[in-house]
């Protein structure tokens, strides 16, 4: 056939112009080199993110030092936002606390600022259903049933960034979702599903919907300057967080502290941290969601190999299976073949 089968959902005329108007317009995209090199440094920061807490956790049992999440999550948030108005500096001239305080342009600025607001609300709910969820189940419950969110990600790609995926990309997700799946499937997860796994779902929605919705926020004002549109995400996101973890887990915010038994390994948590969501931003804005994703997926199935070499943590038959499922799907996603040519998406 010459021309592409297309499954097309129909929506209402008043639907497709409010659609229109959340359309974000495409920055200049990355070529392939830089978009793997990205996506690089995305994955090894988060696994030596990784490395680096199960060492201070290792610590932690020893008394050698503490680990409070959540003040390390607001230290992380902090550094990105310095970061971002460093580079603002550097490559503008601009000095952003100033910009936005006394300067010429601060209405405008912080009326653009209002499309941050939320995605940074959302991620702020997310990490704070964090805690939530690891007092109603144990850590690994809560990463398999996470892994919905990359099928969540893509029915939002589609309907709500009207983007198309075909029907080889759709069977590549769902194979993605399998594999992370049989990482984390075990007999004691499965006795714990129930009705409060609502909890776990609607983490991994607000997830999803807040990459999506970052995404259209990043792109839509494609012109703006990309450390401009971080400092006011990390801005809310410092407020949403402090907010939302006062009424969550105040014990974390008024009775612990990241300076009481320190530890320099605190400093490269911090920093890799910071590097890593930096580099997820920039994806977001100059690559897409699903990229992420994937990005996010294949650091899932290379952690436990990292671990077994640098910790020698034993590897099991699940980290080969998903890794087989998870380079299968990346090979189909990114490839031609069977239903390449079916596509999916919303008008």
């Amino acid at each position: 056939m010459g021309c592409e089968a297309v499954v097309e959902v129909s929506c209402s005329e008043a639907d497709a112009n409010e659609a229109a108007q959340l359309m974000p317009v495409e920055p200049p995209q990355l070529g392939l080199w830089p978009s793997l090199a990205l996506s690089g440094v995305y994955i090894g920061s988060s696994i030596m993110s990784f490395l680096a807490i199960r060492y201070i956790r290792v610590l932690e049992k020893r008394g050698e030092a503490t680990y409070n999440n959540a003040a390390i999550v607001m230290s992380i948030e902090v550094a990105k936002m310095l970061v971002s108005v460093t580079l603002r500096y550097l490559s503008s001239g601009e000095f952003v606390p100033f910009s936005v305080t006394v300067g010429p342009q601060r209405w405008h600025l912080w009326r653009m600022s209002w499309l941050y607001i939320t995605p940074a609300f959302l991620y702020a709910l997310y990490n704070n259903l964090t805690y939530v969820n690891l007092r109603l189940f144990d850590p690994g419950t809560v990463q398999l049933f996470m892994q919905t969110r990359i099928l969540f990600t893509g029915f939002l790609f589609v309907f709500l960034l009207h983007r198309s995926l075909s029907m080889r990309q759709w069977g590549a997700l769902g194979i993605l979702t399998v594999g992370l799946f049989i990482k984390y499937v075990s007999p004691t997860v499965m006795q714990a599903v129930g009705v409060r796994l609502l909890a776990i779902q609607l983490q991994a929605f607000l997830s999803s919907l807040a990459g999506v919705y970052n995404e259209v926020a990043f792109k839509r004002e494609a012109g703006t300057s990309i450390h401009l549109q971080n400092f006011f995400m990390y801005l809310y996101g410092i407020l949403f967080n402090l907010m939302l973890g006062l009424l969550v887990a105040p014990q974390k915010y008024l009775h612990e502290s990241i300076f009481c038994n320190s530890h320099v390994i605190l400093i490269p948590i911090i920093l890799l941290g910071t590097i890593n969501g930096l580099t997820a931003a920039f994806m977001l804005k100059f690559i897409n969601v699903i990229v992420k994703a994937f990005a996010a997926s294949v650091e899932v199935i290379l952690t436990p190999v990292v671990a077994a070499a640098v910790l020698g943590e034993p590897l099991t038959w699940q980290d080969f299976t998903a890794g087989v499922f998870v380079m299968c799907s990346v090979y189909l996603y990114y490839t031609k073949g069977c239903g390449g040519n079916v596509t999916c998406k919303s008008k």
